[in-house]
C-alpha cells in the first residue's frame, strides 16, 4: 500500500510517523528529513536547499526528485508512506509516474494551532524526532540521543510565508485526490493519540 500524508508543517505528520514506527513495518519517504540530511552533508545541493528553507520557499521539483530517487533505490518493503511529497500539482504528476497511490491522508490543521506548534517545537538533527519546548526541557533527543534544536525557519514570519505557499500550491492537491476518491481527512487539531486512531481506521 502506498500512502501520501498531506498537511501543513505542524500538523503532526512527523509525530504520527514516529508512532506508526512502533506498530507498523513500512518505508518512509520523508522529503523533509531527506532534504535536511542533504543540508547536513554541506554539499552544494545541501547549501542550496538550506537557503530556500530559511526563506520559507518550497524546494524545486528537480531537487526533490533527485533526493527521493536516491531513497527509492534502497526500498525493500511493500508499504511506503510519503511525507512531504507531493506539495504541488507538478510533484503530484511526477509521483504518478513513480507509483500508484492507494490512500491519501490529509491532516487538516488550523493556522493558529500551526503557528503555536511550530514556534515551540524542537527537532532532532539526527533522527527527525519532534517534540515541544512546553513538554520537553532538554536538548537531548529521547528517541536517539541526538541534538534537539529549534529549526532556523521556525519563526512566525517563516510560518506565515510557508502557510501562504501551502494554501496556493498544496491545498489544491486535496481536491485533486478527493476527486480520485482516495482522500481521507483527519482533524489534526487534536492529540496525536486521536490522530493515530483515525489513521489506523483509514488504512485497515
Amino acid at each position: 500500500m502506498n500512502i501520501v500524508l498531506l498537511g501543513i508543517q505542524g500538523s503532526g505528520k512527523g509525530s504520527l510517523v514516529i508512532e506508526l514506527n512502533r506498530i507498523m513495518d513500512f518505508t518512509l519517504i520523508s522529503t523533509g528529513q531527506l532534504l535536511r540530511n542533504e543540508v547536513a552533508t554541506g554539499s552544494k545541493l545541501g547549501k542550496h536547499i538550506y537557503e530556500l528553507q530559511t526563506n520559507g520557499i518550497l524546494v524545486e521539483l528537480d531537487t526533490v526528485i533527485s533526493v527521493i530517487d536516491k531513497k527509492l533505490r534502497s526500498v525493500t518493503r511493500d508499504t511506503i508512506i510519503f511525507d512531504g511529497f507531493p506539495r504541488t500539482k507538478e510533484q503530484l504528476l511526477a509521483l504518478d509516474k513513480i507509483c500508484t497511490i492507494d490512500k491519501v491522508i490529509y491532516l487538516n490543521l488550523s493556522k493558529n494551532v500551526a503557528i503555536d506548534r511550530i514556534i515551540n517545537r524542537l527537532t532532532c538533527d539526527s533522527c527527525g524526532y519532534i517534540t515541544s519546548k512546553r513538554r520537553y526541557n532538554s536538548n537531548v533527543c529521547p528517541n536517539c540521543g541526538g541534538h534537539l534544536a529549534t529549526r532556523s525557519d521556525d519563526t512566525i514570519e517563516g510560518v506565515n510565508t510557508r502557510f501562504a505557499v501551502y494554501e496556493k500550491e498544496t491545498l489544491p492537491l486535496v481536491e485533486m485526490y478527493r476527486e480520485r476518491g482516495i482522500l481521507h481527512e483527519i482533524d489534526a487539531n487534536r492529540s496525536i493519540t486521536d490522530v493515530l486512531t483515525d489513521f489506523l481506521k483509514v488504512i485497515k
